[in-house]
């Protein structure tokens, strides 16, 4: 059917060859409603009148997305006229106005990165990749050149892998690193304090906290005074209130704590590197703040043991700091068969490696992706009877039921108005079915996500880092300690997957158990009678 507009005085009308509709203010919100009503109408066979490229002339464009755009509005506003004329574009003037200031910053910027920086800058979490994306096509070239052609005269056309290439020429210009993720003391900068009455230099005590069945007397009470607070300040302690009870400035008791963890950190990382296999990884990374900008932290964390295989702090994740990622993987030889994410864009750069690793998605953040969609797409009451036929695809051990139970949903998509979700879980489906009822494949990253969480209780209290030098200090001394330390599901500390015997060395037990090492095994907690004590001593106390 031929459709065409005609304009008269602000007003405008649709004419076909079989009718037409009366004159109408010539708003954007009319057109939007007759572009929906009108591709709503249908014939006696149940097919649509109208093409979505012939009711694109409506929004004064000559391609069909145009129309498509406010279909999906109106599905994404339950079907109802008035949420559609009142509903808000997530991409206004000011979220364009927002990503024009960050790319005025950074004109070469991730997407990811402006999309994070724009949500902060605006108070804001709804907005996704997809809207900066929309927001950047509002953006002239010509408003961003300028800043570009800057760089470029300075030399900087590059500048966004600077770091990355520092940490690139330290980790392999560094002589003493025979494996990547091996970080010496005196290349972050460090070297071990000879404090007055803290002998932390003596390399036969370092080397006995390390030692199974070693006994504690070898071991001076100045370190074992250090361990007791690097126990305390690793449980979120503050350095100023350790340098008070201690009688020292909290600057000497950092470097006490971070000196000890830098002398032990590389003969434990030698023991992960040879021992464990990482043939099953998950890979994810942290947000950190060092001088007041974001940076990442990527770990690589073995699935059987718990143990981080790679670490890396970069300042920006770019598709090169994901692929030397990769690369420090193959320095290592430990190029794993399967590596599980959290599906975050990005990661298929690690994975170039080496064309034969399978990329996993975890079940558990798919299954939340559902909610999410289900959030930002309908009302509450109509969330919970998508939500349980949506969730249910996975809930089973059987892979066939998987499919099944995808198809079934996948004929219904349109009258659930959830094709998009459809689509993308389609897609995704190849790397969602292979972990399906099968014993050696985990369905989820919940072992890196526990390393995060008892990283972000350390992290929380101090609220960023100074530099990046001091970040790596710290960062290397939360992963000594969190794996000597006792996990409570399971009362044992990670490094005991793959060395027993280390519950048996002393920094293991003065970490788990510093008060009954410390006081000579006192009992601190013995219960005492009032009848114990005279009536004098009572008063004298």
């Amino acid at each position: 059917m031929v459709l065409s507009i005609e304009k008269e005085d602000n007003k405008f009308r649709v004419i076909t060859q079989d009718f037409s509709i009366d004159w109408l203010p010539d708003t954007a919100e009319n057109r939007k409603v007759c572009v929906v009503f009108l591709r709503l109408m249908q014939n006696s066979d149940g097919k649509q009148l109208f093409t979505l490229q012939q009711l694109s002339c409506l929004v004064s464009s000559n391609n069909r997305q145009a129309s498509s755009q406010h279909i999906e509005d109106f599905r994404d506003c339950g079907k109802d006229f008035k949420g559609l004329v009142t509903r808000q574009r997530k991409v206004n003037d000011s979220v364009v106005s927002a990503v024009l200031d960050e790319l005025h910053k950074d004109p070469l910027a991730e997407i990811v990165e402006l999309k994070e920086k724009v949500n902060i800058s605006l108070n804001r979490n709804d907005l996704s990749e997809m809207n900066i994306k929309a927001a950047m096509e509002s953006i002239s070239v010509t408003r961003i050149r300028g800043e570009i052609k800057k760089r470029l005269q300075k030399g900087e056309a590059h500048y966004k892998e600077e770091y990355l290439l520092n940490e690139i020429w330290q980790t392999f210009s560094s002589g003493s690193c025979e494996k990547a993720g091996i970080t010496p003391p005196e290349s972050l900068g460090l070297a071990i304090e000879r404090s007055e009455g803290m002998a932390l230099s003596d390399p036969t005590a370092i080397r006995s906290l390390l030692t199974p069945n070693a006994t504690l007397s070898l071991i001076g009470n100045p370190i074992k005074w250090v361990i007791f607070i690097m126990t305390l300040y690793y449980y979120g302690v503050p350095l100023s209130v350790l340098g008070r009870w201690f009688s020292v400035h909290k600057t000497t008791i950092l470097r006490w704590i971070i000196s000890l963890a830098v002398s032990l950190w590389p003969l434990v990382y030698l023991w992960i590197n040879k021992k464990v296999k990482g043939k099953i990884v998950y890979i994810d990374e942290k947000w950190l703040k060092i001088k007041g900008k974001w940076h990442y932290w990527f770990v690589v964390l073995d699935s059987d043991t718990g143990l981080p295989l790679i670490y890396s702090l970069l300042a920006k994740k770019s598709k090169w700091s994901l692929r030397w990622i990769g690369t420090q993987l193959l320095k290592l030889k430990k190029v794993p068969r399967i590596v599980i994410t959290d599906g975050m864009l990005g990661y298929d750069y690690v994975l170039s490696i080496d064309l034969r690793i399978k990329h996993l998605l975890c079940h558990f953040h798919h299954q939340q992706g559902v909610t999410h969609y289900l959030n930002e797409h309908f009302e509450k009451e109509e969330r919970e009877k998508r939500k349980k036929e949506m969730k249910k695809v996975l809930q089973t051990e059987d892979k066939r039921t998987v499919k099944r139970r995808f198809a079934l949903l996948k004929k219904f998509a349109q009258k659930l108005g959830i094709e998009k979700w459809v689509l993308d879980t389609e897609e995704k489906l190849p790397k969602l079915l292979p972990s399906v009822g099968s014993k050696i494949i985990p369905k989820t990253n919940n072992a890196i996500e526990r390393f995060f969480r008892a990283f972000n209780r350390f992290y929380k209290v101090r609220c960023g880092f100074f530099s990046i030098i001091s970040a790596k200090k710290e960062l290397i001394f939360f992963m000594l300690m969190y794996i000597f330390i006792k996990q409570p599901e399971t009362g044992k500390a990670p490094l005991e997957a793959i060395m027993p015997e280390a519950k048996e060395m002393p920094f293991y037990k003065l970490v788990n158990d510093p008060i009954a090492i410390l006081m000579n095994n006192d009992i601190v907690n013995q219960k005492i009678k009032m009848a114990d004590f005279s009536t004098k001593e009572c008063l004298v106390a």
